[in-house]
């Protein structure tokens, strides 16, 4: 009998000038690398309103909920547009959920908003 893959959840903050498309690639890239990584394909919770915390919120009442320590998301300024707090936002989740946040990209594609 093989072990289930461990749980992670995603998450996607529509920065300004991302299109729907846009954030369906990169709920796709969170996939991916879940799979890559070898966790169980995430639940993604995306913030439509990138000034807005709802989704976020969202996802650490889930992690708390189902004890998930993995968290993923497309690249630093989906937590946070400005490097200093991105890394302050990073570290603020991990501790909220006991876990760890990776990155699915750690370079911003052309086209998409920094």
């Amino acid at each position: 009998m093989s072990r289930a893959n461990p749980p992670m959840y995603g998450y996607v903050r529509a920065l300004p000038g991302l299109s729907d498309q846009d954030i369906d690639r990169l709920r796709g890239d969170i996939a991916a690398f879940a799979r890559r990584e070898g966790f169980a394909p995430p639940h993604v919770f995306t913030e439509h309103t990138w000034t807005r915390v709802t989704a976020w919120e969202a996802l650490v009442t889930a992690c708390r909920w189902t004890r998930t320590r993995n968290v993923v998301v497309p690249s630093w300024p989906h937590l946070n547009t400005q490097r200093s707090l991105s890394t302050t936002a990073q570290q603020t989740l991990q501790d909220a959920i006991r876990g760890h946040v990776w990155f699915a990209s750690a370079v911003i594609r052309t086209g998409e908003a920094p």
